[in-house]
């Protein structure tokens, strides 16, 4: 007969040794760092495409109000409104534009080129109709143009 000696202590389920408990942070923190560049690449995309449609608007509201102006008086609008001097369309129902505009506007200027020239429609036999090119860029900063808007005006009192 053969006798059974018994372990007083039974076996412990094995834990985590100290390298591995070490990988396991190391794998975490890429993973972690790797989320947070995702959320900082993200909100620089969404900030940069809120200054796109930003710019834009203030592309096309230079050149609504370049069209609405009677023709001749139109030179007066030639120029750079720097950064963070950017006009305001006129108030309801005015004529004139004086206040600035602020807020996220501040961080856009504007560029606009008035250039005469005569725009020519080959489709009609090459006709010319004598006018001015308006070109508004509206750029930030660091000199990106977020918005360009290219538009020709006909001279209405030309012949």
């Amino acid at each position: 007969m053969q006798a059974h000696i018994s372990n007083p202590f039974p076996a412990a389920p094995r834990g985590f040794t100290l390298i591995e408990a070490l990988v396991a942070i190391v794998v975490v923190a890429m993973v972690a760092s790797a989320a947070a560049l995702g959320v900082g690449l993200a909100s620089a995309a969404q900030n940069d495409a809120q200054l796109v449609q930003m710019a834009t608007q203030a592309a096309e509201q230079q050149v609504g109000f370049l069209l609405e102006k009677p023709y001749e008086s139109m030179d007066d609008f030639d120029g750079t409104e720097d950064i963070g001097q950017m006009l305001a369309p006129p108030d309801g129902g005015g004529v004139t534009r004086s206040r600035v505009l602020d807020g996220a506007w501040s961080k856009l200027g504007r560029q606009t080129t008035l250039t005469d020239e005569p725009l020519t429609f080959a489709q009609y036999n090459s006709v010319q109709v004598q006018g001015t090119r308006i070109d508004v860029q509206v750029f930030g900063p660091d000199g990106t143009i977020y918005a360009q808007i290219r538009r020709h005006r006909t001279n209405e009192d030309a012949e």
